[in-house]
């Protein structure tokens, strides 16, 4: 195996469905990089749970807005990074969902955070020119045991 394969990238707009663009590029990677299956089903449940905060609350304003995907394969790492222009909100600081209270009773928010957090082995925020960038990162061997 190749210790890094050409980034791909695609620039997915809030005028469109961005999760389809997104559901496309994934597409790609699977076919380019061949991640365990496990790897890229966390990763599309990631970015599904990204894309949806992005277009809910980063805007201000109902323009299209341009939201960057890339995803690259090095030394046994799948990297794949999210840029918007919205308002700058670090995700990772948001606090943990208390996931022993009742559903009923429970704060709303904070769930599809917690889910991205543990489903990558590291993820980072940084404010970038004006954008945020969100770097996630998976290691490439399959993380969950066999049902």
């Amino acid at each position: 195996m190749k210790t890094s394969l050409a980034p791909l990238d695609a620039v997915l707009s809030t005028a469109a469905d961005p999760h389809a663009a997104a559901s496309r590029l994934l597409d790609r990677v699977g076919d380019l990089y061949h991640p365990p299956e496990a790897v890229l089903s966390d990763l599309r449940i990631a970015i599904d749970e990204i894309l949806t905060n992005i277009v809910s609350y980063a805007y201000r304003d109902a323009s299209p807005h341009d939201i960057h995907l890339r995803c690259e394969l090095r030394d046994g790492l799948l990297q794949t990074i999210v840029e918007d222009d919205g308002v700058a909100y670090n995700p990772l600081n948001a606090a943990a969902p208390d996931l022993s209270e009742a559903m009923a009773t429970r704060r709303l928010g904070g769930l599809g955070v917690h889910f991205v957090r543990n489903l990558m082995n590291a993820v980072r925020y940084e404010r970038v020119g004006g954008r945020n960038r969100l770097v996630l990162e998976q290691g490439l061997a399959d993380r969950r045991s066999p049902s």
